[in-house]
Formats: structure tokens, sequence, C-alpha cells
């Protein structure tokens, strides 16, 4: 006997009471005869069997306040599909009785007999069928249960996303969150199986009993990694369908942010997930809508990640306001810090994370409106060389605070050695300025690159392996076919060439280059560049709205690609490749050398050139804009990504390693190195070997600075939540319709709702209300007839 039925029997064993207490307070009356009163004897007779009735119904009444207080306790439900049977069982009892009240109201008062028997005749027989058309249902169907008694296998799921943190006064969303799932998880019988899911990629389980369960609640927060939502509900149902509890469930919590929900509604799965056997049953508990107002930032742009020593950068990011309060505008400022850089930190003193301070080198303010955005632009001050880290920040508290920072990296390197090989002088000081000139600086230490410039008849006698990138414009056919060349590519150099007319005949096999199969001619007007992967380094700035149809090509060599080419930009019409990239893996196992293939001349401004195209034309930019792309893509300045979104593993070379005796990149020798994540978290500590020369660390799951002690000064990257994972943008119940199909979940907004779609779920209906609501009745009932009865009896002396 389990102890909710114990507890029901025992209230049903209180109606004794009243019975015991009935006969107590009957006393039997001493008879006293006084002659001068024997004229009422009559009267008191009649007095005596009315208030026997009423004494016999006042004790009734009694019992049935008792008797149904006791079962609304024990909340009883019956079952949905007999819920207007038993209602009219229900209504048929409470017609009995009011037709058994009328007849002894009828016999008290002396009504006619006829109207006494026929009333409680009718009462009878009223109350004999409610009773064995109750005892029929009982024993014919579901019978009627104790509310709660019956266990349940129920996947809890809190959406702890970004938006999750939003915290104003009147409105903190992970604590409502962890408020209701607690209250869930305290009403649950204790033989029910409860599992406790957030969005992080943590394994679902069933918890080892409810103290289990609740600590797992109060020990989640807002996590910056997530996984999809349709991924979490996927991994509940398997759970649940594992248990053999037939009653199934999954309530999940959720602010119905487009972040979260946008990917759900193009999975078709979800249509299809509570549909498979064994069914189950899905509550969506909606937190509301967000109450004040937030200022979020994106990820900062940096005008160059890799600028040259003593060179000041700029950086934007975009500013946006939402108010769900009725401020219509705010004035923001926004705060541009950066660290300090400091060899003996990070460090751990006394136990403590002591980590470099930032300090304040730019600020901003502006007034931004409800729903508007608006740029804002800081400076970086000129830095020395090294690896420098900074962050964005607003002044000021809002709904979520992820959003007021932005982290931001930036590594200031020392200049490249280009070696830029052109028979024409003119040409050779055009490139050889494009190279130098972005950098503004006065003196040419500090500029990006530092070029060699040479004469084909040179490149012989030049030492390749000095030079990070080499520039081959309009090379000859002996270059093309130069072994020198692709063995400085396969040792992971960077090679550029730009084809022109030096190269004679066709069908040209290059060593590392594609084949040359013509050269190809173009009637006017000519043709002009196409993107074609747009996400490639040497690409990506250029392929929204640049006008290339304003430069035109006549000329240009018909290359034969292969799989090793990536055809970056093509020429409009043609499937012919105007641009192609190459990686030749290196001979030691480093970073792969890179091949950048222009099929038509740079500058193209030479007597035997200008006739192959206008790419230097009137306001060249997109050229020049190329030219720089594609050193910085051979030279891989840029290619040490800095700037990471949460989530993204980050792999450190191990030539990016100084061993004590400061050699770098010497793979030889084991080096100690540790990573300090944000938030003061402890240090992950990592060996180098030389078996192992590449570190991949994968725990990025927070926003912030990532220090790297054992490599320079500095060292370290930045993290970011993606500004998708931040929209406050809400979806409705017909974007839930679509993911789920309608009427196939319980969309509630309070634990009331979640109370309606637990009994939807276990197809019952609670009574606990009703009968609470008919104890209370019968209660007055027998009050004001108590009243009545004792009223009457004691009648005041003289």
């Amino acid at each position: 006997m389990t102890f909710l039925n114990a507890t029901l029997l025992f209230g049903l064993a209180t109606i004794t009471v009243p019975v015991v207490l009935h006969l107590i307070a009957r006393r039997e009356p001493r008879k006293v005869v006084f002659p001068s009163i024997r004229f009422l004897t009559k009267r008191v007779d009649s007095n005596r069997s009315r208030l026997r009735v009423r004494r016999w119904w006042l004790l009734a009444l009694r019992i049935l306040a008792v008797a149904m207080l006791a079962i609304a306790l024990a909340r009883p439900a019956i079952h949905q599909s007999l819920s207007i049977t038993w209602l009219t069982i229900g209504i048929c009892s409470l017609a009995s009785l009011a037709l058994l009240l009328m007849a002894t109201i009828a016999l008290s008062r002396r009504q006619a007999r006829a109207t006494t028997y026929s009333l409680g005749g009718a009462g009878v027989v009223l109350l004999f069928i409610a009773l064995i058309w109750g005892g029929y249902t009982y024993a014919s169907g579901p019978a009627p249960a104790i509310d709660s008694i019956e266990p349940v296998a129920i996947a809890i799921i809190l959406d702890n996303s970004p938006s999750s943190s939003w915290k104003t006064p009147d409105d903190n969303r992970i604590t409502r969150m962890k408020d209701v799932a607690t209250w869930m998880v305290t009403r649950l019988p204790r033989t029910s199986r409860i599992a406790i899911l957030d969005r992080s990629s943590q394994v679902a389980s069933f918890s080892m009993d409810t103290a289990n369960a609740i600590s797992k609640i109060e020990q989640l927060t807002p996590v910056e990694t997530t996984q999809s939502i349709a991924s979490r509900l996927d991994a509940a149902a398997s759970l649940v369908r594992e248990s053999d509890i037939p009653n199934r469930q999954i309530l999940l919590l959720s602010d119905l942010s487009q972040a979260t929900w946008n990917d759900a509604i193009d999975d078709s799965s979800m249509l299809n997930l509570l549909d498979a056997t064994p069914t189950i049953s899905l509550t969506v508990f909606d937190t509301g809508d967000f109450e004040g107002f937030n200022r979020s930032l994106s990820i900062p742009k940096l005008s160059d990640r890799t600028p040259p020593r003593g060179s000041p950068v700029s950086v934007s990011t975009m500013l946006t306001f939402e108010s769900f309060s009725g401020l219509e505008t705010d004035s923001v400022t926004a705060e541009l810090q950066l660290f300090q850089t400091d060899a003996a930190l990070p460090v751990i003193r006394n136990g403590n994370v002591v980590l470099p301070k930032p300090e304040s080198v730019d600020r901003t303010s502006v007034q931004v409106a409800n729903g508007g955005s608006s740029e804002l632009l800081l400076t970086i001050p000129a830095l020395e060389t090294g690896t420098h880290h900074g962050r964005i920040i607003l002044i000021g508290d809002d709904g979520i605070s992820i959003d007021d920072r932005r982290y931001f990296t930036l590594e200031v390197l020392p200049p490249s050695k280009v070696l830029l090989v052109c028979d024409d002088p003119d040409e050779s000081l055009i490139i050889s300025q494009i190279m130098t000139a972005s950098a503004g600086l006065s003196d040419e230490e500090d500029a990006e690159f530092r070029v060699e410039r040479i004469g084909f008849t040179d490149l012989p006698a030049v030492r390749l392996t000095d030079f990070e990138a080499i520039l081959l414009l309009d090379p000859p056919r002996d270059v093309l076919e130069d072994t020198n060349v692709s063995d400085y590519a396969s040792a992971g150099g960077g090679v550029f060439v730009a084809l022109g007319p030096a190269v004679n005949g066709s069908n040209v096999d290059s060593k590392f280059t594609p084949t040359l199969v013509r050269r190809w001619r173009v009637p006017d007007p000519g043709t002009f560049f196409q993107i074609k992967a747009g996400s490639n380094p040497v690409t990506a700035v250029l392929t929204n709205n640049t006008p290339w149809s304003d430069f035109r090509v006549q000329q240009y060599w018909q290359l034969k690609t292969t799989e090793q080419d990536n055809v970056l930009i093509q020429y409009a019409g043609t499937e012919h490749a105007a641009m192609t990239s190459r990686l030749v893996s290196s001979e030691s196992g480093n970073t792969p050398g890179r091949i950048v293939v222009l099929s038509t001349p740079l500058p193209g401004l030479s007597s035997k050139t200008r006739n192959w195209n206008a790419l230097f034309g009137t306001d060249p930019w997109p050229a020049w804009l190329l030219t720089r792309q594609s050193i910085e893509y051979l030279t891989q300045r840029g290619s040490n990504e800095s700037m990471l979104l949460v989530g993204q593993p980050k792999v450190i070379s191990a030539n990016q390693i100084d061993d004590p005796n400061g050699i770098t990149g010497d793979a030889s020798l084991t080096q100690k190195i540790q990573i300090f994540p944000p938030a003061n978290q402890p240090p992950v500590p990592f060996n180098v070997t030389p078996t192992n020369q590449r570190i991949t660390f994968t725990d990025t799951s927070r926003s912030g600075i990532y220090w790297i002690r054992g490599l320079e000064p500095g060292a370290g990257f930045s993290t970011n939540v993606p500004a998708s994972a931040l929209s406050l943008q809400r979806i409705g119940e017909d974007q839930l319709d679509q993911i789920f199909g309608p009427e196939r979940y319980n969309l509630v907004a309070d634990r009331e709702g979640i109370e309606f779609a637990e009994n939807k779920a276990t197809q019952r209906v609670s009574l606990h209300s009703p009968a609470i609501l008919l104890a209370l009745a019968i209660f007055l009932l027998e009050q004001i007839l108590g009243n009545r009865f004792y009223r009457n009896r004691v009648q005041p002396a003289g």
C-alpha cells in the first residue's frame, strides 16, 4: 500500500469523529412531570421528531464534509474518456441527495404523505441508479485513481542559451526557469525517472533521485556554446523511451528566441519526434516576452589584424539597441581597452589566477533609437611587435551582459621578406609600392613587407629560402620549368605568378602552375573578372559590389587546371580560370606551400603588356587590393587565426613555441605550455613533443581572452559569441506548429498550465478543485444548519 493510499484511508477514518461526538452529545433527558404544563406534551412530541431529523442531517453533513476534505487532499482523478460519465453519475447522486433532503423536510413539516413518499422514493431510486451505474463504470472502465501517485519518466530541458542570461529588476530568465523546473521535480512521485538536460553537450541520463535532479538544476547557468534544440529534444526523447514507465513526458522551458528555434523550423525530423512508438507528451513552457532593454555590440572588425610596427589600427563595431519597456532612445558610451603586455603574466599566485590588466585607450558616445543601430569607430594606438589583446565594452547595465563585451586579438609582425622578380623596372616599382604604401609609414623598417627587386637573369643566384614569398611578373618559359621554384614551394614558401607575353608557344608544362594551353584573345570590349570562390582569403574582401566590369581583359592564358587547383576567379561568360590557388605539401610536414597564379599580366602597364588588360586603369583599387590580399595570403601573415567564435578549436603549431634557450621552433625539445581560459578559470597544461608538434585546444566555450603561457609574452587568442546566437526576436505558436505539428504539443505559460498538460498527457481529469469546492459548500451548509439547530434548541429564560 502506498503512502498516499494510506493517507486517504486515514482521512476517511476520521469520519468516525463526528459520529462519536454525536453519540456522546446525546444525553437521555430526566423525566419530570409538571401538572401545570401537561397541555404542552403534544407540542413537545412534535418538536422532538423535527429535531431528530435535523440532528441526523447535521451528522450526515459533518461526516460528508470530513470525507470530501480527505478525498480532495488525496487529489482524485478520473480517466479523460469517462469524464462525462462520471459527471453524470455525480449529478444523479447530488439530485438524489436533494430529493432525500426535500423528503425529510416534508416529513418534519407533516406534509402530505404522498408528497413525502414520492420525494423519498425518487431520491432512493435515483441514488440506487447512481450507485449501480458508478459500480459498473468502475468495474468495466479505467478506475478513478489518486492523482500524482503514477510514476512518470520525464526529461526536463532548460534552454539555457545566451538569451537566458537576460536579467533585469523585473525579469530574471534563468532563475525563473530553474524555479519552475525545481517545482516540477518536487511534485513528482519518488518512483519517477527524472532527467535534467540543458543546451550543453552533456550526455542525457536519468538522475539518481529527486535530490540529484534538483542539484543539477541549481548548478545550471547560461552557456555560450550550445547544441541545437533539435538534438537536445531528440536526446531527451530517446532517453525517456528507454524507460519501462508508460507515462513518458518532456518538459521544455524556453524563451522561444529565434536564435534557438530557427534551425528547428527547417528540421523535418521534429515532426516525427513525438509520433514514434512509444508516444511521448511534449509540453513547452514559454517564459514570456522580455522586459527591459538591451544594447549589443557586433564582433569587432579590424582594418588590419597583422599591422606593421608603429601603425595605428582602426576598429569598428555595430551597436544595436532594443527596448521592450517603452524607452525610445538611449545614450550609449563604448570604451576601447587594451590589455597590458607583461612577460610575468598570466600566473597563479597564492592559488589565484592573475591576468594582465586592461587599460582604456579610446572612448566614444552615440545616441541610438529603439530598433536602430549605429557604427562605432575607435582607434588602437601604434603598438610594438608582438601579440596584443583588447576589448570593447559598453558602460552601464542592460538585459544581457554577454554582448556588452567584445574581444579582439591582433599580431604586430616584423616585416615579411618578399622577392619581386620582373624584367620591367617600372612595373616592378609599382608592385613594390603597392606592398609598402599601405602602411603609411615613413620608416621602411616598419613597413609590412620588405621587398627586394631583381630581374629573371639574377634569379638562379638568389637563395629563395631567405624569403617568405616570391613574385614572378611575366616570367619566361624557362622559369616556369625551373625546379628550384617548385622546390621552394614544397619547402613551405609562397609563389605568385602573373603570366604574360614572355611565355612562348602552347601547352606549356610548368613545374608549379597549371598547364598553359594557349594564349587567348577576346574580341572587344573584352571580358572581366568574376569571383568564384568568395570565401578564400584572397577574394573574400572583393566578393561584394566590386566593379570588375569596369576593368576589361583582352588577352589571357587558358589554363588546364587539375584537382590540386582551386579556381578563385574566372572570366565572365567562360569556364576559363583567371586566378587559381594551390597548396603544396611540405616535405618537412610543416605548413604547406602556397601558389597563386594569375593568367593575365600585372600591372599590365608596359609596352608589351598594356594591350592584355586594363586592370590598372582609372582608380584601380580592385586590382590593388587583389594584389595586396594575394601577397598577405602567400606570406601567411594572417594564417594564425586569433579571433574565433566560441566553440571553435584553436590549433597551436610547434613552430610558434620558443624553447628555454631562445631557439624558436625547435621541435626536438619538450615544451610545457599553459592555456588560461576566461573568467579566472584554472589553466590547462599541454606538452609539445617531437611527435606531438601541434596542439588542438577545443574547450573554447566562453567568450573572452585565452592567454597562453610558454610562448612569447602576450600570446593567446580571443573568442566571441556570434551575433546570431543573441537574437531577442521570438517565434510564435505558428512556428511551433510548423516544427512539431498542430495539436502535438502543449504550449503553457504558468504552472497551472503544466498541471493541465500533465493530466492531458495521462488522459486524466483532476477532481482536486471540484472536491475542494464541494467540501467547502458542505461545510458552509453544516454551519448554517447547525446554527439554526442550536439556536432553536437553546431558548432564553423568562
